[in-house]
């Protein structure tokens, strides 16, 4: 806020003005820096005072504080030592730089998400395999092997004559075993040369059985072409197929396409992937092992169409020509069960012109071609699920649709039991949970800014801290209730609530108790009695203590309302103030405060705290439900 008015006032300002402006905001600037930083420095022997978790929290926000003036401090030095047209400039580009951020930060994590946009699916398939450009090594190809120049065979005979030996299949694709002579084995499966040494080494030697194996798989050179991450030469096992060669090449750029790549044999493609197979539908049906001299070449992606919405599997599809649109559902695994089928639309451009075309049903897809840009949209139905629980007939989790409220939910959960206190309900929001946390985080950060002012202030020698610091420590451990104040008994404006994802309702019991904590003679319930005012309550909890704070008393009723009471008359009617108190209310009488500015703080504290205490009473009551 400090900057945005420095900035405003700036730019109201005549040049001759500015400068002298800057010039007295510079002085302003040094002094502010020379009594800020002499003004950051802590007593020790007060901090070892404090509980190690504020200690620790007072050292590290003081720290900061101390920094921030520092550069503050460096940025009006190095200011004035420029000339003043440029300190003029670099302070107004700074100004609105801040401006920028500031914009920047007050965007909403809705419009951050609305942004997000749907990845093409199967773009992070290839991503999880450990790309390498050394060969794949993998030493047990199945019997169906085709050999080549560069494999080596393991040659095992057990009987009249007996040896264990490798023979690497040489250029013309043969070996040479001695006693039986020349095989070619090049072009013949593994399996098919299994049977040739086995049929020779029987003609040549009785009773002696031969065991084939592969010890060292060929080296292969391919080239990985088209729209491939990293095209280029690979070096790769002949053990290798197409889809070894895209994780090695990095996979598939922006441009390739995940249905249609080809493997190129001597100028014809003998075999093609498509990755869908693979990955839709688990066909891996690679039956073609690569060798020298091969082509693996990556078509550009061909019709691109998004589905978003009520469906299981929101992404970008690529879709083949001979494919129609219905093909999007399938490959999005279906539609949830949420989907309005009778609200479906096509988004395509046409003429230059996005158009929006409403498709009545699913069939109708069957019939359309798609093209490239193409975006289907299944609106979903709104339904949330909420939880209630306590004094109800059926306590549980419930499917709710848009627009139902709790008494919604309360019918759906069988009514309110006998002992139920609807007045008493305790419902917690999400948003509202989110909402009162940062609230709890900024509380707690003036608290720590107050205990070092009043340090520094000595004010700390005058009267005792130990209740602020207490009162801090609370404020830190305590967890943020997401309570929003309802009233389910009669027809009040907090009734009629609409449910939304995540909510929880929690039912008391009736209590004829009222409760009263703090600064009294003995803390905990006192039976309710009809028509009976706060000091009634006070009174019977033995009265208050010597440092009670009698004008501020904060009461809690059952709905989660909180009231102040002073014990004071009022000016006007010179009466005490009244306050209508229910079963199940809270009275809570703080210790009195001396200094103003901790009383401020104290009291946003009292009802946060207030408002824990309510959760979990209520909580109590409800808990044997389950």
């Amino acid at each position: 806020m400090l900057k945005l008015y420095i900035m405003l006032k700036f730019r109201g300002l005549s040049y001759g003005n500015q400068r002298i402006y800057m010039k007295n905001f510079r002085i302003f600037c040094t002094l502010l820096f020379c009594t800020f930083a002499q003004s950051q420095q802590l007593d020790e022997s007060y901090l070892d005072s404090l509980p190690e978790d504020i200690r620790e929290d007072l050292i590290e926000k003081s720290e900061k504080q101390t920094e921030n003036a520092k550069e503050n401090y460096r940025a009006s030095i190095y200011s004035s030592r420029m000339g003043e047209d440029e300190s003029l400039i670099n302070l107004k580009a700074r100004l609105e730089a801040d401006l920028e951020e500031l914009e920047r930060r007050l965007k909403t994590d809705d419009e951050i998400t609305a942004n997000k946009e749907l990845k093409i699916f199967g773009s992070d398939f290839f991503t999880t395999f450990q790309t390498s450009f050394m060969p794949i090594n993998e030493p047990n190809p199945d019997s169906s092997y085709t050999l080549d120049n560069g494999d080596v065979v393991n040659i095992q005979l057990v009987g009249q004559e007996e040896f264990i030996e490798n023979f690497p299949i040489t250029g013309d694709g043969s070996i040479n075993i001695p006693g039986i002579g020349k095989l070619v084995l090049a072009g013949l499966t593994l399996n098919e040369a299994a049977s040739l040494i086995k049929s020779r080494v029987e003609n040549i030697y009785f009773g002696t059985e031969s065991y084939v194996t592969l010890s060292e798989i060929r080296d292969v050179n391919i080239l990985v072409s088209g729209n491939a991450k990293n095209p280029g030469v690979y070096t790769l096992t002949g053990n290798s197929n197409i889809l070894h060669a895209l994780t090695v090449s990095g996979g598939i750029n922006e441009f390739g396409s995940y249905r249609e790549i080809n493997l190129i044999r001597n100028n014809e493609t003998i075999e093609t992937l498509d990755v869908y197979d693979l990955l839709i539908d688990g066909n891996y049906s690679l039956n073609k092992r690569l060798r020298s001299g091969d082509v693996i070449f990556i078509k550009p992606r061909k019709n691109i169409v998004t589905i978003d919405g009520a469906v299981k599997r929101s992404a970008k599809y690529e879709l083949n020509d001979e494919e129609y649109l219905d093909s999007i559902f399938r490959f999005a695994n279906g539609m949830k069960q949420t989907a309005d089928l009778e609200n479906i639309s096509l988004e395509r451009l046409l003429d230059g012109t996005l158009k929006s075309i409403p498709v009545v049903n699913t069939s109708q897809f069957k019939s359309i071609k798609p093209i490239d840009g193409d975006l289907v949209y299944v609106r979903e139905y709104s339904y949330r699920t909420a939880r209630i629980s306590g004094a109800i007939y059926k306590p549980g989790f419930y499917t709710m649709a848009a627009g139902e409220t709790l008494q919604d939910l309360v019918e759906k959960a069988g009514g309110y039991t006998e002992n139920a206190y609807p007045f008493g309900a305790v419902y917690e929001n999400n948003e509202a949970k989110i909402i009162n946390k940062n609230v709890k985080d900024l509380l707690y950060e003036e608290f720590l800014d107050n205990i070092i002012i009043m340090s520094q202030q000595n004010i700390s020698e005058n009267f005792d801290l130990t209740p602020i610091i207490r009162l801090t420590q609370e404020i830190k451990n305590s967890k943020p209730s997401g309570r929003v104040i309802v009233d389910l008994q009669g027809d009040s404006q907090y009734s009629n609530v609409n449910v939304r994802e995540g909510d929880t309702l929690v039912i008391p019991e009736i209590t004829n108790n009222v409760y009263v904590y703090g600064e009294v003679s003995s803390e905990g319930s006192v039976m309710y009695s009809p028509n009976k005012d706060v000091e009634y309550f006070i009174s019977k909890s033995g009265g208050l203590k010597r440092f009670a704070d009698t004008e501020s008393i904060y009461i809690l009723h059952p709905n989660g309302e909180t009231e102040k009471f002073s014990k004071k008359k009022n000016l006007f009617a010179n009466q005490p103030q009244t306050i209508n108190l229910y079963p199940g209310s809270i009275i809570f009488v703080p210790k009195k405060l001396d200094n103003s500015a901790t009383r401020r703080l104290a009291a946003q504290a009292y009802v946060s705290i207030l408002g824990n205490l309510g959760v979990a009473l209520a909580s109590l009551s409800a808990i044997n439900d389950n």
